[in-house]
C-alpha cells in the first residue's frame, strides 16, 4: 500500500476517534442532565437526637448560625435556620467554580500569546493566567532575537489597556481593593496582580516588566511597548509563541483549596466569555436553575465571595453539593476542596483528631463571616455551616461537625 493509502486510512481512524470522543462527551453530559433532573427530591427526616444536641449547643447564638446536614439519600437530618440567606464569604466559590468547570471542562487553559500583526508589529494577548510571572514574560519574547528586522525601524508590541473602573466587581469594598486578596481582575497579570505595583495599576506594571524584559534580552533596540484602547481592532497574521497555564482542574485547587479570589474571578469570566463584571448574569443564573436545587434566596454579586452583597442558604448549598456528585466532572470538582487538617485553607484549623483527613470542604472567611461546606467522606453526609457576626466561629463549627460525627443513631 502506498503512502497515500496509509494516510487515507489514518485519517479515517482519526475521524472515528474524534467522533467517538465527542459522542462520549455528549453522552456524559446527557447522562448528567438526566440524573440531575430526576434526582430524588430532598425531604426533612430530622434525626431528633442529633438535632436536639445541636440546638442545645447553638442555643446562645442561634440567630447567628445556619446548619444543614444532608444524607446522600436526600434526607435532611439537621436543619437549623437552613433557609435564612447569609453572607457566604468564599463558599460562593462552591457555585462559581462548579459553573466554570462544567462550562470549560477540566483541561481548559488560560493562554498568553505573542502574535504577529501587520508590518512586523506584535501583540500580546493575555488571559489572566494566575501563575504568569516575569520568567514567563521573558520566555514569551525570547524567540524574537531570531527574527529579522529593519534596523532603521523600531516596531511596537501592543498591549490593550482597560478602564480602571472595570478592574473589580462594583460591590467590592475600597478597603479590600487595596489588599492582595482583592487584587485587580485584569487579563494582563503578573503573579496574579498581587504585588504592590500591580495593585496600583496592573496593566502599567505589565508594560513596565515587559520593557525590562526587552532590555534584558537586548530587544529594546528592535521593539517598544505601545498601549492601545481595549477596543482597538487587531487582526493578527500568526501566533509566534503561547504560554499555557496549568489546566483548569489544577487551577481549581487554587480556587477552592487555597481560596484564591483572583483565579476564581478570572476563570469565571472565561466561562462567560465576558469581562464586564456585571451581576446578575443571565448565563450563570440559568445554569444555577438547571442544577435543580433551591436557590430562590441566593444573591450573586461576584464569583469569589469577597462581596458582602452575596447571599446563600445552607439548605441550598448542601443540595447543590449533592447534585455535583452527579456532575460528569465531579472527581475533579471535589478533589479541589481542602482536606481538614491536611491540605489547603483547612490544613491548620484546630480540629478534633478524629475529623482530620475525613472532611472534604470549602471554607470561607470575611470579617464577621465564617463558612465551611462539604462532605464527611466515610459517612456520605453533605453539610453546610455559615456563621455571621459571631466570635470564635471556627471553634463552634468544629464542635458542630464533631457532634454530627459522633452521633450514630440517625438511621
Amino acid at each position: 500500500m502506498n503512502n497515500k493509502g496509509y494516510l487515507y486510512i489514518s485519517c479515517i481512524f482519526l475521524s472515528i476517534n474524534i467522533v467517538n470522543g465527542n459522542l462520549s462527551s455528549l453522552y456524559s453530559y446527557i447522562r448528567q442532565r438526566f440524573n440531575i433532573n430526576t434526582i430524588s427530591p430532598e425531604k426533612f427526616n430530622i434525626c431528633e437526637s442529633l438535632q436536639n444536641k445541636l440546638e442545645d449547643y447553638t442555643y446562645n447564638f442561634n440567630s447567628n448560625i445556619s446548619v444543614s446536614v444532608l444524607d446522600d439519600s436526600g434526607d435532611f437530618i439537621v436543619d437549623i435556620n437552613g433557609e435564612i440567606p447569609r453572607i457566604p464569604a468564599s463558599n460562593q466559590k462552591i457555585l462559581s467554580s462548579a459553573f466554570s468547570l462544567d462550562v470549560l471542562g477540566p483541561y481548559y487553559t488560560l493562554d498568553t500569546s505573542l502574535k504577529q500583526i501587520n508590518k512586523g508589529s506584535l501583540y500580546i494577548e493575555a488571559s489572566g493566567d494566575p501563575d504568569f510571572d516575569k520568567s514567563h514574560l521573558e520566555d514569551l519574547i525570547n524567540d524574537l532575537n531570531n527574527t529579522n528586522y529593519n534596523s532603521n525601524l523600531k516596531l511596537p508590541i501592543l498591549i490593550k489597556t482597560t478602564n480602571k473602573k472595570n478592574w473589580w466587581p462594583s460591590s467590592w469594598s475600597y478597603a479590600d481593593r487595596k489588599e492582595e486578596y482583592g487584587a485587580p481582575i485584569t487579563k494582563y497579570s503578573i503573579a496574579s496582580n498581587a504585588g504592590i505595583n500591580s495593585l496600583n495599576n496592573p496593566i502599567y506594571n505589565f508594560i513596565y516588566e515587559l520593557e525590562k524584559a526587552l532590555e534584558r534580552g537586548n530587544l529594546s533596540k528592535k521593539y517598544f511597548v505601545k498601549s492601545v484602547n481595549e477596543n482597538y481592532p487587531i487582526d493578527y497574521i500568526s501566533t509566534i509563541k503561547v504560554i499555557n497555564s496549568a489546566p483548569l482542574y489544577i487551577l481549581l485547587n487554587l480556587v477552592n483549596s487555597e481560596s484564591h479570589n483572583f483565579t476564581a474571578e478570572v476563570i469565571f469570566r472565561h466561562s462567560l466569555n465576558d469581562w464586564s463584571h456585571d451581576f446578575p448574569n443571565l448565563k450563570y443564573s440559568n445554569w444555577i436553575k438547571d442544577q435543580n436545587f433551591n436557590s430562590d434566596n441566593f444573591i450573586f454579586a461576584d464569583a469569589s465571595g469577597l462581596s458582602r452583597n452575596n447571599r446563600v442558604t445552607t439548605y441550598g448549598l448542601s443540595q447543590f453539593l449533592r447534585r455535583m456528585k452527579l456532575n460528569r466532572f465531579s472527581d475533579y470538582y471535589f478533589s479541589s476542596f481542602s482536606i481538614l487538617g491536611v491540605r489547603g485553607s483547612l490544613a491548620n484549623v484546630n480540629a478534633p483528631a478524629k475529623l482530620k483527613g475525613r472532611i472534604l470542604a470549602k471554607s470561607g472567611r470575611l470579617n464577621n463571616v465564617r463558612s465551611v461546606s462539604g462532605v464527611i467522606l466515610d459517612e456520605g453526609r453533605f453539610f453546610s455551616i455559615i456563621v455571621n457576626n459571631m466570635d470564635n466561629s471556627t471553634k463552634h463549627i468544629m464542635k458542630i461537625l464533631s457532634i454530627v460525627d459522633n452521633t450514630d443513631n440517625c438511621n
